[in-house]
């Protein structure tokens, strides 16, 4: 009986997949050849090295005023005024490395989603002019006529100026 109902499912489901008509998309590719991909990930590079070249230039404030707290040259007075300062620099330190741990987080989410919305939509366009019934990864395959492959026509309307 399990068996009867195991092979009706598989002839259930073979059908379904027969009439299927289905198309892969290589993500790997998109990420390496999109332009639009190349942009995102310049803006985020460019906001992490500003963000680098802030807590630097902190960084070098902080050792300055460490040799200055360790010189035997400075007057106690100086000393304690000078500690305070780097106390209240590396706090800003510590704030400025949180604010851009999250800036970055939340740019490079708003930037995959952007990514991943027009590769969607990119996909989604091409399945409903092209009849497909579904999109996937190509790496889902273990064959796969090269024909499915819409890579190329993914990335050229991805990297198009939206409109």
């Amino acid at each position: 009986m399990v068996v009867r109902i195991f092979l009706l499912v598989l002839g259930i489901a073979g059908l379904s997949l027969a009439e299927a008509r289905l198309a892969c998309v290589d993500t790997n590719r998109i990420l390496q050849e999109s332009k639009l991909v190349a942009s995102a990930q310049g803006e985020l590079r460019s906001k992490l090295v500003e963000y680098q070249g802030k807590l630097s230039e902190k960084e070098k404030k902080l050792e300055e005023l460490k040799k200055q707290i360790e010189s035997k040259a400075v007057s106690q007075q100086a000393k304690e005024k000078k500690i305070k300062e780097y106390q209240r620099i590396e706090a800003e330190w510590r704030e400025l490395q949180e604010k851009a741990q999250r800036e970055l987080t939340e740019m490079k989410q708003r930037l995959e989603n952007m990514v991943y919305n027009r590769v969607k939509e990119a996909a989604e366009k091409i399945a409903k002019e092209k009849g497909y019934t579904g999109i996937i990864d190509c790496s889902v395959f273990i064959y796969r006529d090269t024909n499915m492959d819409v890579t190329t026509e993914i990335i050229r309307m991805i990297d198009e100026p939206k409109r």
